[in-house]
């Protein structure tokens, strides 16, 4: 283990905290009047805007639904665009996304890949899930991403024996927050990374993910770099970060 570590998750200012707390309660009401989720209003935008099958033009609904319309937790602008440059840059085949939500971020990574590319993505939530389905198969990207419903910390040791999984290229991390650490733990102890895997984890300055933050930083399984984003439509300074495993490699 290293001893440098530097912290990235910062409280926010209370102003800030107040508007995040009636966005969130707006949408919650927004799900009780129209008696769906965000990503069920999101897929029926996307459906009147773009057309089945176009890609660009589906990731182009989902950002603007994202500025115009409401809240939703989402991979766009800068952050999109710091994704996409890692992703040409480490040019994954094997792929593994803990966190679907609404399938943004899988359309937008298997979009990024070779044909032969996979994406595996795994989601808690079974609505959100069934969502993502839909917005997968409208994209006509069924055949190459995989939608795995279920506790990451429960799948994960499972994705060698049920589903004929090894070793990921890439891990792209953003779920549950409290989570992060555990679950990149479990992706190391079942030897699910090789030497020169990339593991991206976003909002790790808000709401933050301290303790895998301190475990990325001072692991000597992992070199890591980290980029100043902002969040979409609540315009909120954020961190994303890229670890390299190096299975304790120093160089």
């Amino acid at each position: 283990m290293t001893s440098d570590f530097i912290p990235h998750r910062i409280p926010l200012p209370l102003y800030k905290s107040a508007i995040i707390w009636y966005a969130a309660q707006y949408r919650k009401l927004r799900n009780i009047v129209y008696w769906s989720t965000e990503p069920d209003r999101l897929l029926t935008f996307v459906k009147k805007i773009a057309d089945e099958g176009d890609v660009p033009g589906i990731l182009a609904a989902c950002d603007k639904y994202c500025v115009e319309k409401e809240w939703i937790m989402h991979l766009g602008g800068e952050k999109g665009k710091i994704f996409c440059e890692i992703i040409r840059d480490c040019q994954p085949r094997l792929c593994l996304e803990l966190g679907t939500y609404c399938g943004f971020s899988a359309i937008l990574l298997a979009s990024l890949l070779p044909d032969d590319g996979k994406v595996y993505t795994v989601e808690f939530d079974e609505n959100y899930a069934k969502a993502a389905k839909a917005l997968v198969k409208y994209a006509k990207l069924d055949h190459k991403i995989t939608i795995l419903c279920g506790d990451a910390g429960e799948v994960i040791p499972t994705l060698r024996d049920r589903y004929s999984l090894d070793k990921f290229d890439f891990v792209f991390i953003d779920h549950h927050k409290p989570l992060y650490c555990r679950d990149l733990k479990l992706l190391v102890s079942n030897d699910h990374l090789r030497k020169g895997s990339v593991v991206v984890a976003d909002d790790l300055r808000w709401p933050g993910a301290p303790d895998y933050d301190e475990y990325v930083q001072k692991s000597k399984d992992f070199k890591s770099t980290f980029f100043d984003t902002k969040t979409v439509f609540l315009d909120i300074l954020d961190v994303m970060g890229k670890s390299v495993f190096t299975g304790g490699d120093p160089s």
